[in-house]
Formats: structure tokens, sequence, C-alpha cells
């Protein structure tokens, strides 16, 4: 699959099918991601992956922590919009006044009902990074989530990384060999899409490319 089509392909997924991932693909695809650049190849990225019995436990003990509104308690703290600037407020409204128009006014009870049952990924990639880590580190461990993905998209799997994976760290360390000194940072859900799901017709649209690019001559 050439970039520019894994680029243009690749979308956030809110329900996956049944349909289960591989050990094989996960291992492909998490070699592929090692290629990322880090900063003076200090590799500081730490991947954790469930599937199956142990994302079964997961998904069942998030369920009860959703329904008897446990506190989040995320590792990286998920801040508010109002932290965020003017622009990125703006596009955060427009998208949810997408959300009312594919999906109705009761577009944030549809989108947390899959959220609560972590979109029925097939298998969940957790991504960490050892406490006191630089700023830089954070850098580099989101590229790696970008390359996971495209490199995801090219075996025809689909994507969704989502704060939902975990807003519950100390829950995922019971279950996950996740060590006390590392923060969890994202969690990227893998699987194949429902076609048929409204939740995965919604649209992201994108700043006009004057709006985001200064090119200096």
């Amino acid at each position: 699959m050439e970039v520019n089509k894994a680029l243009t392909t690749r979308k956030a997924i809110r329900k996956f099918t049944d349909q289960q991932v591989t050990r094989t693909d996960i291992e492909a695809i998490v070699q592929l991601a090692q290629t990322t650049p880090t900063w003076v190849n200090s590799q500081s990225q730490r991947v954790y992956v469930a599937m199956g019995d142990t994302l079964s436990s997961i998904r069942t003990a998030q369920h009860d922590l959703v329904t008897s509104n446990a506190p989040l308690n995320s590792d990286l703290p998920m801040g508010h919009r109002s932290d965020w600037s003017t622009i990125a407020q703006q596009n955060m409204q427009d998208w949810n006044a997408g959300l009312v128009k594919t999906l109705g006014s009761d577009f944030r009870a549809k989108i947390d009902q899959e959220a609560a049952n972590l979109y029925n990924a097939q298998a969940v990639v957790y991504l960490a990074l050892t406490k006191g880590y630089s700023p830089w580190a954070l850098y580099d461990l989101g590229a790696f989530g970008q390359s996971l993905m495209l490199a995801a998209q090219e075996r025809g799997i689909d994507t969704m990384p989502a704060y939902q994976f975990i807003k519950y760290p100390q829950m995922l360390r019971e279950h996950l060999s996740v060590t006390s000194d590392e923060d969890l940072i994202l969690g990227i859900g893998l699987g194949y899409r429902d076609t048929k799901a409204p939740v995965n017709q919604i649209v992201a649209d994108r700043m006009p490319l004057d709006a985001i690019l200064t090119i200096q001559d």
C-alpha cells in the first residue's frame, strides 16, 4: 500500500467486528513501527498488547468501572478543552457539530456506548514510558503510534487511538505486566471496521493547508 493511501484511508474506528487480529500481524506491525526515529536512538517506548482472555478481562473490569462512575485517574492527565488554543477549541466545536449531523443529538450516548465496550477492539496496544521521561520521548512515542497505525492499515487492520483505553491505569496494571515505574500514555485498538456502524461514518475535517503552513523562501 502506498503511503498516501494508508494515510487517507486510515480513520478512527469506533466499532470493530468480531474478526480476530492474529499474533503474527501484531508482531509484524510493532516491528515495523520500531523503524520510527527516536531522540539519539533512545527507543524509550514500551509496548504491551492485550488480546484474547486478557482483553476480555480488561473489558469486563472497565465496563464495571464506567457503570459505577469510577473517577478517572490516567497517568497522563487528560486536561480540559479550555487548556487548548483558540483555534484548537474551534476545531473541536466544529467536530461536535459534525457529530450531531452524522449521529443525531444523542451522539454522545452512542459514542459512549461503544467506548464503554472498548469499541469491540480485538487487540489493544498500550504504549508506555518510564516515569521521568523527557518531553521529547512523548514526541517519539506519538510518532511510534502513527507508524504503528499506518503499518496496521497496510495489512488491512483498522485502528482507534483513544484515551478510553488508558483512563484506568491501576486496573490495567492488575491485568498487564506494566511496572509501577511506567506511565501508560496511550492505547490503540486494533481490529476490522464494522462498515454498517453509524459511529464509523464520522468524518473529521482538516483545516485548509494555508491555515497551518508557512513557507518562507
